[in-house]
Parts: C-alpha cells; sequence; structure tokens
C-alpha cells in the first residue's frame, strides 16, 4: 500500500498539513490565554497599589480602608484584603477573614517588599496577588502590610476553552479541506507518473516511436517531452540499425555469390585456362571488396568506443601531410588537389583520427569525380569566424541530391548517382567523419548541388 506515490505523497501532505495546524493552534491559544491573564494581573495590580496608597495614609483609620476594600470588591468581583505586619487581616473586602492569620507565599513576599502573584486551585480557579503597603522614603522605608487580592479565573478559562473548541473545529474543516486538495495534488502529481512509466513499459518491450500525451510546463511535462524525444530518436535508431543489418547483407551477398559463381565454374573444369586466370582475378578482387567492407565496418565499429588520445597541433599541419598523401591517389585518377590552408591555429585533437578523417574527405571526392568535366579538382581553405576555425573540403564532382543530402552521414548510405557501378564505394566513409567530428564535439555540414559539386565543411571552436 505504502510502495505507491500517491499514498505516500497523501500521507505526507496530512501529515504536514496536521502539524502545522497542531503548532499554529497550540501557539495561538498558549499566547491568547498568557496575554489575557497577564491583561488582568496587571490590571488588578493598578487596583492593589491603589489599595495600598490609600490604606498607608489611613492606617490609623480602619474604617475607612475597610470601605475602601469593599467598593474595589463589589467593583472589580475580587476579595481586597488588608493584612498588617503580623499577618493578620485588619480589613476585608467581604467581611469574613478579619482577624484571622494569613500566612500564604504571597502575603510573605509582600511583607518582605516584593509584589508577587500566582494561581492556585484546580477545579476552582482562583488568582492571588500582593503588594506591600508602606510609608517613609526608600532610605527609610517600613512596610505596615500588605493589600491580598483574590480574584476567580473561572470566566477567562471558560473563555479560553470556548475558544479551544472553536479553533479545533476550524482546524479540523482546514484539514479535511487540506486532505482533500492533497488528494487532489497527488492525484494530478501521480497520474502522468502513472502515465510515463506505461510508456517506458511499451518502450521496454519494442513500441518505438510512440509519444506520451501529457502537455504540462512543469519538470513533468519536460521529463515527458525528453522521453517523446528518446522514443523517436531510439525509433530513427533502430530504423537506421534494421537498414544498416539489411545493407550490410546486400552488399555482403553481392561478392559472396560472384564468388560462389566463379568457384563452381571452376570446379567444374570446363573452363579454359585464359579464362580460368580471369575468374581467379575475379575472385580475388571480390575478396578484395570483402576485405575492404569489412575493415570500414570495424573502424566504425571501433570508433563506436574509442577514447581520443588528445594533444595541441598545428591542423595545418595534419591537413598538409595528409594532402601530401594523397595527392598521388589523386593524380592517377586526374583530379588535381590544391592545398590552400594557411592558418597555423593549434586544435586539441586526436591526430591519427583527424588524418583518417580528412583521408575519407579527399577520398570521397575523388570516387565521385565528375567523369565528363576536362578538369576535376579539390580545394581545400580555411577561415576564422565567431571564435571558430571552419575548414573547407570542395570538390567539383557530381554532387548530391537535395533529398539525399539528410541521409549521407549513415553507413552504407549512397545517393542515386553514387551507386553507379563505375564508382567503388560502400558509403561508410562520411559515416566515420561523422563519428570522428562528433568525437571531437566539432560539427560537419555539407553544401551540395548535382553536376556542380560538394563541399564540405568542419566546425571547430576554439
Amino acid at each position: 500500500m505504502f510502495k505507491s506515490l500517491r499514498t505516500r505523497l497523501i500521507l505526507v501532505y496530512s501529515l504536514i498539513i496536521f502539524m502545522t495546524i497542531l503548532a499554529v493552534d497550540f501557539l495561538i491559544l498558549s499566547d491568547y490565554f498568557r496575554s489575557r491573564l497577564q491583561e488582568r494581573t496587571i490590571a488588578y495590580f493598578t487596583y492593589g497599589n491603589i489599595a495600598a496608597n490609600i490604606a498607608s495614609t489611613n492606617l490609623s483609620d480602619t474604617f475607612y480602608i475597610t470601605r475602601t476594600l469593599e467598593q474595589y470588591t463589589e467593583t472589580t468581583g475580587a476579595r481586597f484584603l488588608f493584612i498588617d505586619s503580623r499577618s493578620v487581616v485588619v480589613s476585608d473586602g467581604a467581611n469574613r477573614y478579619t482577624g484571622e492569620t494569613l500566612t500564604n507565599p504571597q502575603v510573605r513576599e509582600a511583607l518582605s517588599g516584593s509584589n508577587s502573584w500566582a494561581v492556585y486551585g484546580n477545579g476552582t480557579r482562583n488568582l492571588q496577588l500582593a503588594v506591600p503597603v508602606t510609608s517613609g522614603d526608600r532610605d527609610s522605608l517600613q512596610i505596615n502590610g500588605a493589600i491580598l487580592i483574590s480574584a476567580g479565573l473561572e470566566d477567562l478559562y471558560q473563555a479560553y476553552y470556548a475558544l479551544r473548541w472553536r479553533v479545533v473545529l476550524i482546524s479540523l474543516i482546514a484539514g479535511l479541506s487540506g486532505i482533500f486538495f492533497s488528494l487532489v495534488a497527488a492525484y494530478r502529481l501521480s497520474s502522468p507518473l502513472n502515465k510515463l512509466i506505461a510508456f517506458s513499459d511499451r518502450l521496454s518491450r519494442g513500441n518505438l516511436g510512440e509519444e506520451v500525451n501529457i502537455k504540462r510546463t512543469d519538470e513533468i511535462g519536460q521529463l515527458a517531452d525528453t522521453i517523446n524525444t528518446m522514443s523517436a530518436e531510439l525509433h530513427r535508431i533502430e530504423t537506421n540499425r534494421r537498414r544498416f543489418i539489411g545493407d550490410v547483407s546486400h552488399e555482403l551477398k553481392t561478392p559472396l555469390a560472384s564468388i560462389k559463381a566463379l568457384t563452381e565454374a571452376l570446379m567444374m573444369g570446363h573452363t579454359p585456362p585464359k579464362q580460368q586466370r580471369e575468374f581467379l582475378g575475379d575472385v580475388v578482387n571480390e575478396v578484395d571488396r570483402l576485405s575492404t567492407l569489412i575493415s570500414r565496418l570495424l573502424t566504425l565499429t571501433r570508433l563506436e568506443e574509442e577514447t581520443l588520445n588528445r594533444e595541441y597541433f598545428k591542423i595545418s599541419d595534419i591537413i598538409k601531410n595528409t594532402v601530401r598523401v594523397m595527392t598521388p591517389l589523386a593524380a592517377s585518377h586526374d583530379v588535381k588537389v590544391t592545398n590552400e590552408v594557411r592558418m597555423d591555429i593549434k586544435v586539441l585533437c586526436d591526430k591519427n583520427l583527424v588524418r583518417e578523417m580528412l583521408v575519407n574527405l579527399l577520398d570521397n571526392s575523388i570516387k565521385y569525380r565528375d567523369k565528363t568535366k576536362a578538369e576535376n579538382r579539390i580545394e581545400l581553405k580555411d577561415y576564422l569566424t565567431n571564435s571558430k576555425y571552419r575548414l573547407e573540403v570542395s570538390d567539383n564532382g557530381i554532387g548530391i541530391a537535395a533529398q539525399d543530402l539528410p541521409r549521407i552521414f549513415e553507413g552504407l548510405f549512397r545517393s542515386e548517382p553514387s551507386r553507379s557501378k563505375e564508382i567503388e564505394g560502400y558509403g561508410m566513409g562520411l559515416a566515420i567523419v561523422k563519428r570522428i567530428t562528433s568525437l571531437h564535439g566539432w560539427d560537419i555540414s555539407v553544401d551540395s548541388q548535382p553536376g556542380k559539386g560538394t563541399t564540405m565543411i568542419v566546425t571547430i571552436p576554439l
């Protein structure tokens, strides 16, 4: 039961609400009672001091003191007593304790020169205050007795109890309202989470590409958007994976079928010697094709787990060395390579991977040259814009159709013009280039027009 997030949220919200209400109720009621008791105590001390002044100036007129205390008793509802220095009651506003001796703590403290008060009683609560009756100045102060005031507090307690019940009732209503709203809040919070759990379960079962319908602007909405993006990306990756496997199977099947057919022809023994050599040469070529394809596949696999060995190198030096190595290959295909890279900028990179990236870019431009043109050329240029180094590898080859541009960095993808049997390749070069730039945190883009050529742009943040 308590494993449910909704149940736990309700319990937590309810505990917070009730603990807060209890704390507030306790503080409010306690403060109310203390302030009311303090107000009443101050009022009686004021009466007591007035009565003490009257008694001090009329010590010999006991009748006058008694009449005064009787008036105070009738006016305030509290009992006023005048006690002499021997603790004997001289005057009692209610005419009940006259002549008796009272020695409670308030009387003793008043006869020692201090004001004091206390609340007595369990069933019927009374407030008792005592004020000393003095004469003379500060240096020759004489204590002649004390004024003792005894007042009932039942009205104060009854008002406190009535208020407490009202506060408890209001708190109970507020608590129940809080629980109701916590139920609503817990449902609103947990309902989309339950949707996300169910959606994640469907994703784990292979239902990629679906979307969970949660329209919110808070963190849960952001999580839903992220999961939807992940679902779409997983669907794209899975689609590419299946297509990649299909393409690999196709690319492997073709040379294997050729090798099988040639081998079977040789095994039949009716092939002339000259044709046998041709067949064997074809078998060697097909094996070379398989070897190249497998090598490229292994390169892509290796790059998935590659850890970069980064150091600072001059990018112009890496480009110059790569161009020098690739120039003979380009010349053998009547392609002129021009290196116009001039900036001596150091870049944190893996030199070997950058060289492999450049080799693939140049090799692509050589393979996809336009044989109908009088001159085929490749140009390398660099620029510095907005604190970014920009390397461009341009050619005047066959170009790439606009609808094929979004897919050229996928493994084994080849645009329609490049599928010609006259063009050797497996569509792996640009996939390798894309992976190398991604490992470095660089960006690569392409600008191409069919029949005019292609420009590969590598952008490196500095």
